[in-house]
């Protein structure tokens, strides 16, 4: 057997395959289902404005400008332009409980992912790490002062995450996928992420705005900062945001 055979991501991915006429069973016993919605009751609020959804280019130029920027000037965007780019990667579209579906497709509307910001220069808001509460539309502040150096060294000394307006940090809260995916769920995961960073990108082209998704970093430095288990929730993929 090939050595790349015995890696757990090629086993993942053959040991969480559909097999027809095969029960859909595990050993995992029950799974309680946590909450759709993530918020900090105590945290410092920031009301986010109404996002700008009429100015911009047409989808068709976005798609066709769309690269991945990692030259910022050292100028803040505004907060409405923060707004129209958190609204664009999981803004509340239709509300029908039990479902509040987003900008972005998630498999079975579960909505696995958190939002959290590294806040560098941003018009009227505090240097900081925020968290975003989809369901009030406002940042809510975890941690507060110049943290550049640590995020920086936490995604392995990357120049474009010193310099950028806004660091994008998504996690995952495991369980509300694995609930009803069981082990198969961390597939939906890396795909629903992946959605919601295409939306960025494509906001962010449409405002004139530079980004730049990213992979590599050290997963529980990045925990820390925004003070996760890395277990029950954690780290799954960046991105930076700049003036060009």
């Amino acid at each position: 057997m090939p050595s790349y055979k015995k890696g757990i991501g090629y086993r993942y991915i053959q040991e969480t395959k559909y097999h027809l006429g095969t029960p859909l069973s595990d050993n995992l016993g029950p799974i309680e289902r946590p909450s759709l919605f993530k918020t900090y009751p105590d945290a410092i609020k920031i009301s986010l404005p109404e996002p700008n959804l009429i100015s911009g280019a047409s989808i068709w130029e976005c798609l066709g400008r769309r690269r991945s920027l990692r030259d910022y000037k050292p100028l803040p965007i505004s907060l409405e332009e923060l707004s129209s780019l958190l609204w664009a990667t999981q803004g509340i579209t239709v509300e029908s409980p039990p479902f509040f579906y987003r900008t972005a497709p998630s498999a079975g509307a579960l909505y696995p992912i958190e939002t959290y910001l590294w806040v560098n220069r941003v018009n009227g808001v505090e240097k900081g790490i925020y968290h975003f509460n989809v369901k009030d539309f406002e940042l809510e502040q975890i941690a507060k002062g110049d943290l550049f150096r640590e995020i920086t060294k936490a995604s392995l000394g990357q120049v474009t995450v010193m310099i950028a307006a806004i660091v994008f940090i998504w996690t995952a809260i495991v369980l509300r996928s694995m609930w009803k995916y069981r082990n198969r769920a961390i597939r939906y995961i890396f795909m629903d992420v992946g959605h919601i960073c295409e939306n960025l990108q494509l906001a962010a082209t449409a405002l004139n705005l530079g980004s730049c998704p990213i992979g590599a970093f050290y997963d529980d430095e990045i925990n820390r900062l925004i003070e996760l288990d890395g277990e029950e929730e954690t780290t799954i993929y960046l991105a930076t945001v700049g003036k060009i």
